[in-house]
């Protein structure tokens, strides 16, 4: 079962209280928006964020798509996320990613779309995602909280 949300500065529930990483004790910036997929990201799902995105009624300037939660994606899933891409692009949406897992990460890089992308879009953890947003947007970054744990590790290049 997969799950896909807007994840909206007003989301409250006690799991995500318990949650260092819940987007809840974030400060994200107003012209941004967060999207949550949490399961394997495979055909059923598609229809899934498709429409959560299409009910969505804001046009933000940028997109975080959180993938924490998503442990492996098929083709359909990924061809999704490049209409997604190419949809935002066209609406100048910038999108950032969060948090994607190895899998993903691998069948992203396989399919030449983290080259289309870019690396600097992609991001083990929501505070780094959301610094990324801030310097696209020319607001000055946060960095990770006193209370962060990492979503993915990621190695760091110096």
């Amino acid at each position: 079962v997969t799950n896909v949300e807007v994840i909206r500065r007003e989301f409250n529930d006690e799991e995500e209280k318990s949650d260092p990483n819940s987007i809840d004790r974030k400060e994200v910036p107003g012209s941004v928006e967060v999207f949550e997929i949490s399961g394997p990201f495979f055909f059923g799902a598609t229809t899934k964020f498709q429409e959560a995105l299409r009910e969505s009624s804001s046009k933000p300037k940028i997109l975080i798509i959180r993938m924490r939660n998503v442990p492996v994606i098929d083709a359909s899933g990924i061809h999704t996320i490049e209409q997604v891409w190419h949809d935002s692009k066209k609406a100048g949406t910038e999108i950032i990613f969060s948090g994607v897992h190895t899998q993903p990460l691998f069948a992203f890089t396989q399919a030449g779309f983290l080259d289309l992308v870019g690396e600097k879009n992609f991001y083990g953890n929501i505070d780094d995602a959301l610094d990324r947003a801030r310097e696209i947007l020319g607001i000055e970054k946060k960095g990770r909280g006193q209370d962060f744990f990492p979503d993915v590790e990621r190695e760091k290049e110096n």
